[in-house]
């Protein structure tokens, strides 16, 4: 019988602060928790998974029209660390939220030349979302808080029209070796897309309540 993988080396405490922002705000920085050991284990695993990844199949898809179309898809890929990263962290899933939250799925989204992300809302099994950049540089997420309730319909809508800023909205960074919470099932957020040489990724771990 294999041994069992020994526990990450995490500092996963929340505090009331944090608990505080993310009722009010829908997301809030978790710094510092993990060492550069684990996160540099992170991009290497990120890197290696690369040669793996495809276009998931589910997953949002903000409606926009032709001429507003992806210059390309974002490919995802998973791997062991990044799954035991995912269950490792539902004990401060649960702590900033006051919820049940079980674990969905977790993965690594690749980007190569720009960073951008439509405005969406993520799915519903992401009543969590915790973000980090695994390896590379991606400019903050913007997060819309006068959009919550706004259908994909509407967001596609915007996304589309020429004239919406997509430079509004409020910037959100992700800490080096922690993560940021996100409510991305009902804050709309999207990153406006810069060049972006090279390689880059995020990990995106999910977590839905179970009531």
């Amino acid at each position: 019988m294999a041994a069992a993988d020994p526990p990450l080396p995490l500092r996963a405490t929340v505090t009331r602060a944090q608990q505080r922002a993310f009722a009010d705000r829908g997301h809030v920085p978790l710094a510092g928790l993990w060492d550069r050991a684990l996160a540099e284990a992170v991009a290497a695993e990120a890197r290696r998974r690369h040669a793996v990844a495809e276009v998931p199949r589910d997953g949002p898809r903000t409606p926009v029209p032709a001429r507003r179309a992806p210059r390309r898809a974002t490919p995802t890929a998973s791997g062991p660390l990044l799954a035991r990263l995912h269950l490792a962290l539902v004990g401060a899933a649960r702590a900033l939220t006051g919820r049940l939250l079980v674990p969905t799925f977790a993965a690594y989204g690749y980007y190569e030349g720009d960073d951008e992300v439509f405005l969406h809302v993520d799915t519903e099994q992401c009543d969590l979302t915790l973000l980090t950049v695994a390896f590379g540089e991606v400019g903050p997420l913007h997060v819309h808080p006068g959009l919550i309730g706004s259908t994909m319909e509407r967001l596609g809508e915007l996304e589309g029209d020429p004239g919406w800023d997509r430079t509004g909205g409020i910037r959100v960074t992700y800490p080096d070796t922690g993560v940021t919470a996100l409510d991305g099932h009902v804050l709309p957020h999207h990153r406006p897309g810069r060049p972006r040489p090279g390689l880059h990724a995020v990990a995106a771990l999910c977590y839905r309540s179970l009531f």
